[in-house]
């Protein structure tokens, strides 16, 4: 009886999987392919929305590569009050409604807002712009930076942090020299995922970005206006470029362990004396 449950159990998650996972992205196929009029299609509405979505994912990552660095290391590394607190707060964009994160920067950023209204009176306008895109996908991507910056910090030895203060490096050296490098296969992961979920988002964005379309923005708007030939082009562009971001994170992965190996290696053969 539980032999025929396992069996059951297993035909059960295929099936969920194929059904939930596999169809959709086969029905995305076969309307694109079922209808092949590519040359009535305005490829402004399909250059436009990829274009804004590349340029300002890769300004939020960059923002988050500065800003996640070197707080996943005082996160790591230094103690002081409501330390736990911070790291809640950190992970909190993960698990707030993306329509809650956009609230947020509208009463923040807005021309009534916390920081929008003396901006506003300076005559600087950040709601409804690309810079608004740009805030709201740090916001919601941020935590994935830090996260990935996180576990590499965690995997690095202590006794490689004490030998180098014992042989008088001081905090900057030590960070230049041995966290950074050592923790390169999470910059690189922590960045992948990062520009991946700022590619993707939608919540938060759609909020702020006023007229503006990123890709996710674009599929919504033309599917709702029944122009599904563009809303498949986009919706195909998108996935690829998902498909290839978690391949390549993938393969991060998979030689990061090496990596931190060969260069753990080195490092003891530089530092201590043999």
């Amino acid at each position: 009886m539980k032999a025929i449950l396992f069996k059951l159990l297993m035909v059960f998650s295929i099936t969920g999987f194929v059904v939930l996972i596999i169809l959709p992205l086969l029905a995305l196929l076969i309307n694109i392919f079922s209808n092949p009029s590519f040359q009535s299609i305005d490829y402004n509405l399909v250059l436009n929305p990829l274009i804004l979505s590349i340029t300002t994912s890769l300004a939020s990552t960059i923002v988050s590569l500065f800003i996640g660095i070197p707080l996943a290391y005082i996160l790591t590394y230094k103690k002081f009050p409501l330390k736990d607190m911070l790291d809640t707060i950190v992970n909190l964009p993960l698990v707030v409604p993306p329509t809650v994160a956009g609230y947020l920067l509208l009463i923040t950023f807005g021309r009534y807002g916390l920081i929008g209204h003396p901006l506003h009176l300076l005559g600087i306008t950040i709601m409804f712009t690309t810079f608004a895109i740009i805030v709201a996908q740090t916001f919601v991507a941020l935590p994935f930076m830090i996260r990935g910056v996180r576990t590499s910090l965690q995997e690095i030895s202590p006794s490689l942090v004490d030998a180098a203060k014992t042989l008088g490096a001081d905090e900057y050296e030590i960070f230049k020299e041995i966290i950074i490098p050592m923790s390169k296969p999470g910059i690189i992961s922590g960045t992948i995922l990062t520009y991946a979920r700022a590619v993707g988002e939608f919540g938060a964005t759609v909020m702020v970005c006023g007229l503006l379309e990123t890709l996710p923005i674009a599929i919504y708007n033309n599917a709702l206006s029944g122009n599904r030939e563009v809303a498949n082009i986009l919706a195909l562009i998108l996935i690829i470029m998902s498909f290839g971001t978690l391949t390549l994170f993938k393969r991060i992965s998979f030689e990061k362990s090496m990596k931190s190996y060969r260069y753990l290696k080195r490092l003891l053969i530089k530092i201590i004396p043999w």
